[in-house]
């Protein structure tokens, strides 16, 4: 009994194991996009002793989020301190707390598992509460799609948020199952609400999920019942007081001041609605890689998606919206009958409530889906269980997660591979992503720097990547402005075309971005450049005769 009981503690130990190893080529990998400004060039991170003001310091030099996020700043901080700036310890930190994340949901699998039995199905069979939480845990842990929040460094912000989150579900459904016993509990729900879901918000903002999560719990698992079967009223108080309340608050507030909320849109190509439609699309991209993922269309940038700039632009926008709506209704119907398929399916949905919604965030990324993709991944677990059984074929049970892992362990490999070096890994997005003006201007900017260095090869293949960017209407004018600088030091003539561009760009509104490429341009060494300097003093007084200038941070 012992053995049989060992095994899947076991077979989790491996795949822990399998999740270093396939990691492990991308741990050689450098900084790269948000990293820089974030983590490289953050000076308050470098700390010369650990006392207080200094790590204060620390914790709050993040320009990102309201709550500036301190708990992960000051693990960056502790990181630099101990290890290094070398960015091979950050992401052996943040494997360590990806596979921490995944013990931590595996015991909240089988805490979920446990309370499945008891509360709605009698019936379930001790070795599917034992193997199932393993199985998807496992497969959570492989997951390409998980990608990002580990060996894209800044997001150790995403995988802190997701572990403290799991932590406050694991005494959320300690404290229920305690009070469904006629014990207290509310020690546990509430250390998990406060500690770890303080801990959560402070890492990154969709710690404030947390609610949203353990509703998904409730309503699918414990029904807001008591011991004795009736209608818990201090859990329904629960609810309204730190979930409803706040988000008819956060609603009222918008309506009345809508001003500073829509003032995030300025800096967008697309408006509120336009983002809410298209996130619909982008939703249904995320479920589809979360069940088939793809090397050639997973990456790091997603500035390639079409907006939809109504239900039939493209048309493909109301096809989402209804398929979205036809999977959120089924999943609440479906909550008494098939409660685990339902409680992976909206616990995705409330994975994506405040990054896929309303707020005026970038249109795609894939570390949104860090703990999203957990409920999906039960969700089609349950499911495999339950068409095994009642087709009666068991080794559907066995073979389908076996294959599962193969593929999603052999994608997230190939993935870390691309991660190695980051001449790889921009050569990999443009080529796959050739519509997406970050990847393509990413690879001319690797490439303009291998030219500057001496590597001839490199000055077409730059040259090339820039022109492809330059072309891409969201692009901006920093293609340009790296073809000018590189021509420039590399002594090559300078197409006065190029300035063209940059003028004509000019007139739209001047954000951030550009300025800084205008700051760049300006350490042209004009000696060597085949146009007059006039023109570089016409793209300034361009910039300063647009009003849009005065907004720019």
């Amino acid at each position: 009994m012992q053995a049989a009981s060992a095994k899947p503690n076991l077979l989790f130990i491996f795949l822990c194991l399998l999740t270093v190893a396939v990691y492990y080529p991308g741990l050689s990998g450098d900084y790269m996009f948000d990293d820089m400004q974030n983590l490289l060039l953050n000076n308050r991170l470098e700390l010369d002793t650990l006392d207080l003001t200094s790590l204060q310091a620390a914790s709050l030099s993040s320009g990102s989020g309201t709550l500036r996020r301190p708990v992960s700043m000051a693990s960056f901080a502790l990181n630099r301190y101990f290890f290094g700036i070398a960015p091979y310890s950050h992401k052996v930190v943040n494997l360590s707390i990806h596979i921490l994340t995944g013990i931590c949901l595996l015991l909240l699998g089988r805490l979920i598992l446990k309370s499945y039995r008891e509360y709605r199905n009698p019936g379930l069979s001790p070795a599917a509460i034992t193997w199932l939480p393993v199985i998807v845990s496992g497969l959570w842990l492989v997951h390409p799609l998980n990608l990002t929040s580990v060996l894209y460094i800044v997001q150790r912000m995403t995988s802190l948020a997701a572990l403290f989150t799991v932590l406050g579900l694991c005494c959320y459904t300690i404290g229920r199952h305690r009070q469904l016993g006629d014990k207290p509990g509310w020690i546990w729900i509430m250390t998990g609400l406060f500690v770890f879901g303080g801990l959560a918000v402070l890492s990154k903002e969709n710690g404030a999920l947390l609610p949203l999560y353990m509703l998904v719990l409730e309503i699918t698992l414990f029904r807001f019942r008591d011991a004795g079967g009736r209608l818990d009223r201090k859990i329904a108080a629960f609810f309204l007081l730190f979930l409803l309340i706040p988000v008819f608050g956060f609603l009222f507030w918008l309506i009345q001041k809508p001003g500073p909320f829509l003032g995030g849109y300025l800096n967008r190509d697309f408006t509120l609605t336009e983002r809410v439609l298209t996130e619909t699309r982008v939703l249904l991209f995320y479920l589809k890689q979360i069940l088939i993922p793809s090397v050639a269309e997973l990456g790091l940038y997603h500035d390639d998606i079409t907006i939809s700039r109504g239900l039939l632009n493209p048309v493909t926008t109301v096809f989402s919206v209804i398929s979205l709506i036809f999977i959120l209704v089924t999943a609440l119907l479906l909550t008494r009958r098939t409660p685990l398929i339902s409680l992976g399916i909206l616990w995705f949905f409330a994975g994506h409530t405040l990054e896929s919604t309303i707020l005026p965030l970038e249109i795609a990324h894939e570390h949104r889906n860090y703990l999203a993709d957990y409920g999906i991944l039960l969700a089609a677990g349950a499911a495999v269980l339950q068409l095994g059984k009642a087709m009666h074929i068991t080794y559907i049970q066995t073979l389908t997660p076996v294959l599962f892992i193969c593929l999603f362990a052999y994608t997230t490999w190939v993935r870390a591979g691309q991660w190695s070096d980051n001449v790889t890994h921009a050569v990999f997005e443009a080529t796959h992503h050739p519509e997406s003006p970050r990847a393509l201007l990413s690879a001319g900017r690797i490439h303009a720097r291998l030219a500057i260095n001496g590597r001839k090869e490199s000055i077409e293949s730059a040259f090339r990547y820039l022109e492809r960017a330059s072309e891409i209407d969201q692009s901006g004018i920093l293609p340009e402005v790296v073809m000018i600088k590189l021509a420039s030091i590399l002594e090559l003539p300078v197409d006065k075309e190029w300035y063209n561009i940059v003028i004509n760009k000019l007139e739209y509104p001047i954000d951030a971005a550009k300025i800084n490429a205008l700051h760049i341009l300006g350490e042209c060494q004009w000696s060597a450049c085949d146009t007059p300097q006039q023109t570089m003093e016409i793209i300034y007084q361009t910039t300063l005769n647009n009003n849009s200038l005065q907004g720019a941070e």
